[in-house]
């Protein structure tokens, strides 16, 4: 069983880690902004080289996110790459020569937000209007504000009695935009799952994209590389498959589990909680956000740097 150390910021880190694999939403912004600390937390880990791989589940490619980073006042220089799960996705779909995309076929029946296509963009495939003609269903996104998933029921039945397989381009089951919280395309896949559908996830936790990850470090073993996340599901209980240590973030997606004031030990339950409701998968630190260091802590350090003088 994995012991939970809670932390006060990044600082306190730095001696056991040369490496960080970092989700976006939740992590580092919502959608609409940074969250606060994180601009000078990166800053700070590039002043002492430490290396940053950003790991999305978006369904968008990799350099769709470095642009989105980009206009929220991320740059390329302050992180080694971005990872998405749609960059993966799309370069088997282009590909096809490894599972679950080898022998697909040519007729896709997609599911997504009408102003998120991107992902299809240089891909030779052809989108069909009805799910009989499909080869396989690509989730990208799902737009829970004209539909609700049980609306799908009808086509997902008739999908699974043909054996349809869905890939889906995003396995988170809820997504970020500011404070709203929406349906994820990863929620569309489970519906689909218990309907009898056969679903091919591509992105976190799966150890695929993970391995992906370590392969971008250059001369970091893994023992000293740090996965950062706020989903337990996704983020913690993928990087604790392939043997890495992980922090989790109280502010993110489970941010309505953790009240503001909580005392330390009132944490500490709450998230043993939210461990037992996953498996018991714990996280190795748990932090409040993607801080350096809290105020207090910073002045604590001045305080004995005085001392010592």
């Amino acid at each position: 069983m994995t012991n939970m150390t809670f932390c006060q910021g990044l600082y306190e880190l730095m001696d056991s880690y040369d490496g960080f694999i970092m989700d976006q939403w939740g992590v580092l912004h919502n959608g609409l902004h940074p969250y606060e600390s994180v601009l000078d937390s990166l800053n700070h880990l590039k002043a002492r080289k430490k290396q940053v791989v950003i790991l999305s589940n978006s369904a968008k490619r990799s350099e769709d996110n470095v642009e989105r980073l980009k206009k929220l006042g991320i740059r390329p220089g302050q992180y080694k790459a971005v990872v998405s799960a749609g960059e993966v996705t799309w370069r088997g779909l282009k590909e096809k020569k490894d599972a679950p995309f080898k022998g697909l076929g040519q007729n896709c029946y997609l599911i997504s937000r009408p102003d998120d296509k991107s992902l299809l963009n240089g891909l030779d495939i052809t989108l069909v209007p009805e799910i009989t003609e499909a080869n396989y269903i690509l989730v990208t996104s799902f737009d829970a504000a004209a539909t609700k998933i049980e609306d799908m029921d009808p086509i997902f039945k008739k999908a699974a009695a043909k054996r349809i397989p869905m890939i889906c381009a995003n396995p988170d089951m809820v997504t970020v935009y500011g404070h709203e919280r929406a349906v994820g395309p990863g929620a569309v896949a489970h519906r689909y799952h218990e309907l009898g559908g056969a679903v091919h996830y591509i992105g976190k936790p799966h150890k695929t994209i993970f391995r992906y990850c370590l392969g971008l470090f250059d001369g970091v073993i893994p023992s000293r590389i740090l996965v950062i996340g706020d989903s337990v599901q996704h983020d913690i209980a993928g990087g604790v498959a392939v043997d890495l240590d992980t922090a989790f973030i109280t502010s993110g997606i489970h941010a309505s589990a953790f009240k503001p004031g909580m005392s330390g030990e009132q944490k500490r339950k709450t998230m043993e909680q939210l461990a037992q409701g996953y498996g018991g998968i714990r996280p190795t630190w748990v932090m409040d956000g993607l801080i350096w260091q809290t105020p207090e802590a910073a002045l604590r350090e001045r305080e004995r740097a005085r001392m010592k003088e």
